[in-house]
């Protein structure tokens, strides 16, 4: 009974934290996942056997659980992105952070059925993003808000085959919601502000994917994993609302409030997980992890209107590009007694983006350098307490946007960011 009101609570709290988290992240993917797995810079995840949150790099990930386990994590992302002008044509300033506070949770639950065979589910935010500029910033005909918020719900089954072999696949259902918003000119040659009106647009959608993975035991204390997950292409329903100065209304029939239906293509890309775990001594563990992310799938960032909002506009495109990256990453863990777990990794996360000319506002995303530090300590045999903290290092990115109307956003962008982590992971 103890057991399961505890269960309970705990998907109480998970879902109640993910129903008032609001992401902000300088990614696309929030590979914020498990907070064992952070604090060595995810190094070694897909091919983790212990820490339930590794479902999500590798669906075989359960299948030496012989009891139920229950990981509850959240994750806070705190840091600071500033845009520096270097030569735009429009007036306006940008003095501010363009990040804010974010809150990434996760429940990761782990249900032996019989031997060597696991059912899985995990519930998470995998995909985000935030900015937000001033509304007279120089790129205001870019970009002003922008967020996407992107929720999965992921059941798996794990199947340890024998002492070396172990099989899983996951079926995937993501619930993605975005809003963008931008500055529109109806002055075309003087670019007067007062005369800017502003779109909006704002939807949601449901996509369908899977996940593989495998993981071999080709030595005692040797352990290598495979992870691979689908594209998820998601096609969001949006009503797109148009804001015109009481000056430019006449020419709208008087109204100064359109409202159109629309439609966004987004598409989640798919991926490929390399990680190896190597036990040195009977205490210190040695882990690595490549990725491989097919984001050469972003072409553009596409909107398309039902009926123009403005006359003779039926659809508008950013042009990205995008090319496929690599993460790769390397940490340990070190067993300092019978209570305390120490951790610390390094990663490289390559951007996906080609060119300061393919940057856009909506997304200035760049390189990024990860450090991470954690430790964990087991309360009683069956309750652990993790805790990790990651810094990343952004690259300066530097941005040279334009339209068709001349507008010209050049500058760059510096900052970092922090990620505080904790999860409590319990055995039934």
């Amino acid at each position: 009974m103890h057991r399961n009101r505890f269960f309970v609570i705990a998907l109480f709290l998970s879902l109640l934290f993910l129903l008032h988290s609001r992401l902000s992240a300088a990614g696309f993917s929030i590979l914020e996942q498990s907070t064992v797995g952070l604090g060595r810079a995810l190094a070694g995840m897909t091919a983790e056997i212990d820490d339930p949150g590794a479902l999500y790099f590798n669906p075989a990930a359960g299948a030496w659980h012989e009891q139920r386990s229950l990981m509850l994590g959240g994750h806070a992302l705190l840091g600071e992105v500033e845009f520096h002008d270097r030569g735009s044509n429009r007036s306006g300033r940008q003095d501010k952070n363009i990040t804010s506070l974010a809150l990434v949770p996760n429940l990761y639950y782990v249900h032996p059925l019989s031997d060597g065979i696991t059912l899985n589910v995990g519930l998470s935010a995998t995909s985000g993003t935030s900015t937000k500029y001033r509304g007279n910033w120089p790129g205001r005909y870019f970009a002003h808000d922008t967020e996407i918020k992107v929720i999965e719900l992921n059941s798996s089954l794990s199947w340890r085959l024998n002492d070396e072999w172990a099989l899983g696949a996951a079926f995937i259902v993501q619930y993605a919601d975005a809003l963008m918003s931008q500055a529109i000119p109806f002055d075309t040659v003087n670019f007067n502000r007062s005369l800017d009106g502003q779109l909006k647009l704002q939807g949601d959608s449901y996509a369908f994917g899977y996940s593989l993975g495998i993981i071999y035991r080709p030595l005692p204390g040797t352990r290598v994993g495979l992870g691979y997950r689908s594209k998820l292409s998601h096609d969001l329903s949006a009503k797109a609302r148009l804001r015109v100065p009481k000056l430019i209304a006449p020419f709208f029939g008087g109204k100064t409030r359109l409202t159109e239906d629309a439609s966004i293509d987004l598409d989640l890309p798919p991926s490929i997980n390399l990680g190896i775990q190597q036990e040195l001594t009977e205490k210190l563990t040695l882990m690595f992890d490549v990725a491989w992310t097919k984001w050469s799938d972003m072409r553009e960032l596409k909107v398309e209107f039902d009926r123009p909002l403005i006359p003779g506009v039926t659809s508008s495109s950013e042009v990205m590009k995008w090319q496929d990256n690599w993460r790769f990453a390397l940490g340990g863990e070190y067993k300092l007694n019978e209570k305390w777990v120490l951790r610390s990794g390094l990663a490289f996360d390559r951007t996906p983006v080609r060119s300061k000319e393919l940057r856009i506002a909506k997304l200035p995303d760049d390189h990024r350098l990860w450090l991470s530090f954690g430790a964990g300590y087991k309360i009683r045999e069956n309750l652990q307490l993790d805790a990790a903290f990651t810094h990343l290092f952004f690259h300066k990115a530097q941005i040279r946007q334009e339209d068709a109307l001349g507008s010209r956003l050049h500058g760059n962008y510096t900052g970092y960011m922090n990620i505080y982590s904790m999860a409590i992971n319990y055995k039934f």
